[in-house]
């Protein structure tokens, strides 16, 4: 991406952007000025493919809005808390987080504080745009694709994680050169009963968006079947009983 289409931080809080750090509010204290420093972001991007109050941002959820920015010397993700957020800080979500980074799951942590996370960029399609419009996706391909996204929903169940919008996965999932990544821990609990794998599946193949687009590829597994291999795996999640949910949902 071209730099020249950054702006100085100290520039974009002298303009009538610098709203977006307090969205949906108007009045940027000092203290989400001050966390920034700290947090060392020196510019912010206008990019993104969602247009709010006349900059181009990453998202927006209802915890809090994503810009690109740069920091660290690197490209990254800039989290920034919404004021009308049910939640009073980023704790939560950064210890959710930094949990699942232990398994090599969802976007690394590089810094957070109340207002504010900063994550690593991840440059790639949504899930359901991927599927669209990648002309030569092969059996092969989207099997291993599936397979990881369904591997890092094991691996978050495995240390007591739940996710908690796995079965809406359309809207949590990037799928880069690498492969597809787990996005958006803002729901992401250590309380409840674990249902990442169980929901994923669900929100994989049974969904009313992703489910259709499978069915050229042979991936309509038998419903009853699955869940019955869900339910035993539910009960006894071991990498044995994933393993023989994979078998049946990508046999030939």
């Amino acid at each position: 991406m071209d730099r020249l289409s950054a702006v100085p931080l100290t520039e974009f809080l002298q303009s009538p952007q610098r709203r977006l750090l307090v969205y949906p509010n108007d009045v940027v204290g000092c203290d989400r000025i001050s966390e920034l420093s700290d947090l060392g972001i020196t510019e912010i991007y206008d990019w993104g493919p969602k247009l709010i109050q006349g900059w181009h941002c990453l998202g927006l959820g209802y915890c809090g809005l994503v810009l690109l920015a740069q920091g660290q010397g690197q490209q990254v993700a800039l989290k920034v808390r919404r004021t009308d957020a049910s939640r009073p800080s980023f704790a939560q979500e950064a210890s959710m987080l930094t949990l699942a980074n232990t398994q090599q799951v969802g976007p690394q942590l590089l810094g957070n504080s109340s207002n504010f996370l900063l994550m690593d960029h991840v440059v790639g399609q949504p899930l359901l745009t991927w599927l669209q419009e990648t002309c030569s996706l092969t059996r092969a391909t989207l099997q291993s694709h599936l397979t990881q996204l369904l591997w890092q929903a094991f691996q978050l169940d495995q240390v007591g994680l739940d996710h908690g919008n796995l079965r809406c996965v359309t809207g949590h999932s990037m799928v880069t050169t690498q492969g597809p990544v787990l996005l958006d821990f803002s729901s992401a609990s250590t309380t409840r009963r674990l249902a990442n794998v169980t929901s994923l599946t669900q929100g994989l193949f049974w969904g009313t968006t992703i489910a259709p687009l499978l069915v050229p590829h042979w991936f309509h597994p038998d419903k009853q079947h699955c869940i019955e291999r869900l339910r035993h795996y539910k009960h006894h999640p071991t990498t044995e009983n994933f393993q023989r949910l994979l078998d049946l949902l990508f046999e030939h």
